[in-house]
């Protein structure tokens, strides 16, 4: 009987242990303490500054002669033009990895191309160097408000950023105006077929992941909750691999590709919501909410509290494409999330 017990005490604990190791840590109900759209408040001119309620660009004092497209406040209320990113053949984001010229649709609206609206708009404020958007300092909000400091106020404490700016302008960030070869991948070129994503199984499938086209034409992603990948949804999600973009009328999965807004949430700079954003819960939870940082589409908190047995959710995030560097991958579904 005593040999029993003392079986079941050992085989309890090694579950309480395993359970402890799969489980998140740190705070999953976070409540923002600073107002969620942090700098795209545009210095006290909020919504106005990107959708300008009255005469699109022109509102924002923009010279706009040419009705068209490439104008985007003739068609969506854009507050900037755009029309000088869209005539720019020379984009290419980061050359190592299938980059290739940007080729701007020229008859695309607001909301007929993803190329359009999740990426030229938002370059037309943050390129800064064919286009110079208005009330960007090129230096991270966040670094400016001191929302980077997690050594707890000790000023002789290691950081976890460098001194220097932070850069937020893609196409002049201090190495010479045109630099965008040091940037993450994006545009047509960085899709699903080029992705870690396929070339983690090796024959050009998606391990436990069933990519499809909705009758919209919007990307859909079923889970198998059986795979590696799926046990990694469970730790963490998949909120950007539920956002990649699919050229207009194309159905061919392999081709859905990143924009800006597959990985950021314009809208939203500090807290991630699973419930809100149409992705998988989280962790277990469906309506959980995590803190995040540069407008991150999903938990990203650099001063997560985690441990050997917790991966933080900075690394998590970029996990979701990168699977080959996750824990599941190697067969361990036990290592939680830090948020």
């Amino acid at each position: 009987m005593r040999k029993l017990v003392l079986l079941t005490l050992v085989v309890l604990m090694a579950a309480t242990l395993v359970m402890a190791q799969g489980t998140t840590k740190g705070n999953t109900a976070y409540v923002p303490t600073v107002d969620v759209f942090g700098a795209h408040l545009n210095g006290g001119r909020g919504c106005a500054g990107c959708h300008a309620p009255h005469s699109g660009a022109r509102g924002n004092g923009w010279v706009i002669t040419t009705p068209g497209p490439g104008n985007s406040g003739d068609t969506a209320l854009w507050g900037t033009d755009v029309s000088t990113i869209m005539a720019d053949p020379n984009i290419i984001f980061d050359q190592g990895d299938v980059g290739a010229p940007i080729v701007w649709p020229t008859t695309a609206t607001f909301r007929s191309d993803p190329l359009f609206n999740g990426m030229a708009t938002c370059l037309s404020c943050h390129d800064g160097n064919v286009s110079k958007g208005a009330m960007m300092s090129g230096v991270s909000w966040e670094q400016a408000q001191g929302m980077l400091d997690f050594s707890g106020g000790n000023p002789n404490a290691p950081k976890l950023y460098g001194p220097a700016a932070i850069p937020t302008l893609l196409g002049n960030d201090g190495a010479g105006a045109g630099d965008y070869n040091n940037d993450h991948p994006a545009g047509p070129t960085a899709n699903v077929a080029n992705s870690d994503l396929a070339n983690s199984a090796g024959t050009g499938t998606i391990t436990g992941l069933t990519l499809g086209v909705s009758s919209r034409g919007r990307l859909t992603v079923t889970v198998d909750p059986n795979s590696a990948y799926g046990h990694f949804v469970a730790n963490y999600g998949y909120p950007a691999v539920a956002s990649l973009a699919l050229p207009p009328g194309d159905t061919n999965v392999m081709d859905a590709y990143v924009v800006c807004t597959t990985c950021h949430n314009q809208h939203n700079m500090v807290v991630y919501s699973s419930s809100g954003f149409g992705t998988v819960p989280i962790a277990g939870s469906s309506t959980g909410s995590y803190q995040t940082f540069f407008f991150v589409k999903g938990p990203y908190n650099p001063g997560a509290p985690y441990d050997k047995t917790h991966a933080p959710s900075t690394m998590q995030f970029c996990r979701q494409c990168h699977f080959p560097e996750s824990n599941e991958a190697y067969g361990n579904y036990n290592i939680g999330t830090a948020f």
